[in-house]
């Protein structure tokens, strides 16, 4: 039995798609990088101006063996990094940030945009041939209830956010998840 024989799209309700989230990415391995090493990434490229002495310093604080144990200020502090991320890296940190996400819907974009940035990373883009493949590519590593969570999570966030995320959520269903996992 998968979360969705037990949670209906169109009643989700926050703790039943935590633990939704929770239970079907659950076991999932651990990403070799973690979040602030992508921070850095994300600050100065793959380029040599990161030292090895600065690269280890950002993976020596790392407090999570299972994404379960990634701390909120983590999320909120590395927010938009999962657009970067290849896909063992994407499955392993997208469930803390779903969880995330629906944990703190209520707060708004420009108290964190966790919500914003985990739905535009489930968005592959429609104009750019390579972009959407690299996007999809990202995704090739879910099972079918890991991509039926990843279903209810969008259309959860239709439901309950009014804002640009919301319609980004339908349009992720739309263009590519509800054809995906049909």
């Amino acid at each position: 039995m998968n979360c969705s024989d037990n949670l209906s799209t169109a009643t989700a309700d926050a703790a039943s798609l935590i633990a939704c989230i929770e239970r079907e990415f659950a076991g999932t391995q651990r990403a070799e990088t973690s979040l602030r090493q992508f921070l850095l990434t994300d600050k100065y490229g793959m380029s040599e101006d990161i030292s090895e002495r600065e690269w280890a310093a950002s993976g020596k604080d790392r407090v999570d063996s299972i994404w379960q144990e990634i701390p909120d200020a983590e999320i909120e502090e590395c927010e938009g990094l999962l657009a970067h991320m290849e896909a063992e890296e994407f499955l392993y940190y997208l469930p803390a940030y779903m969880r995330y996400a629906v944990a703190y819907q209520h707060r708004t974009s420009w108290e964190t945009d966790v919500l914003g940035m985990t739905v535009h990373a489930l968005s592959p883009f429609e104009r750019n041939r390579d972009l959407r493949t690299h996007s999809i590519a990202k995704y090739a590593g879910f099972n079918a209830a890991q991509r039926q969570t990843v279903v209810l999570f969008l259309t959860f966030v239709a439901q309950v956010d009014e804002s640009l995320s919301g319609q980004y959520a339908l349009d992720a269903l739309a263009n590519y998840w509800q054809a995906d996992t049909a």
